[in-house]
């Protein structure tokens, strides 16, 4: 790769950091210690920045530094889970069990992802537990059927329904009242 493309690549991972951050060229200048000129050329492309300045404009976006290069490489994160495989895992609380599939996980300075396959036996169902936490959450029940409690509002859920919602809404099944419910979940948390 060309070391202009790879200052183009630095350029705009950091204009989009900043952005994602609400700050100002201003502001990152007087967090970082570092010219608004200097990040303005960086964002522009214009000048290939050493690695302690790179490092202190990582520090002012609070973002590890290799935020800044996450665009330069040609590999990609990528999970592949092939079908009837993924990390089979049991959730054990207080008076409750149930199994699930990890399908997909990442993290990154931004936040986490992650999407499981959750099957819940309704002879596993006597304490279901509730959840409260930042960031999102979808549902996507694919076998059975079940109640689930999300705020005030309480849904009755069937194969083909699906469920999206802020987590920080108290949430989690009330009852399961078929043999089983198994759904697709996908849930993010911001770090």
């Amino acid at each position: 790769m060309a070391e202009q493309d790879v200052n183009t690549q630095i350029g705009q991972a950091l204009r989009r950091l900043r952005r994602d951050k609400s700050m100002t060229v201003t502001e990152l200048a007087a967090s970082s210690d570092v010219s608004p000129g200097m990040i303005s050329r960086i964002e522009n492309g214009q000048v290939s920045p050493s690695l302690s300045t790179l490092d202190a404009i990582a520090g002012g976006l609070s973002v590890q530094l290799m935020s800044l290069f996450a665009n330069t490489s040609r590999s990609a994160d990528v999970h592949y889970v092939s079908a009837k495989s993924g990390l089979d895992s049991k959730r054990i609380t207080p008076g409750h069990t149930h199994d699930y599939t990890l399908l997909g996980k990442h993290v990154d300075p931004r936040g986490s992802f992650e999407s499981a396959r959750v099957t819940i036996r309704r002879d596993q169902s006597d304490e279901l537990p509730r959840y409260q936490h930042e960031g999102y959450v979808f549902l996507y029940i694919v076998l059975g059927e079940a109640r689930y409690i999300c705020g005030t509002e309480v849904f009755d859920l069937e194969a083909g329904a699906s469920l999206s919602f802020d987590a920080k809404l108290q949430h989690g099944f009330t009852e399961i009242r078929s043999d089983e419910v198994s759904l697709i979940t996908v849930s993010t948390k911001p770090i």
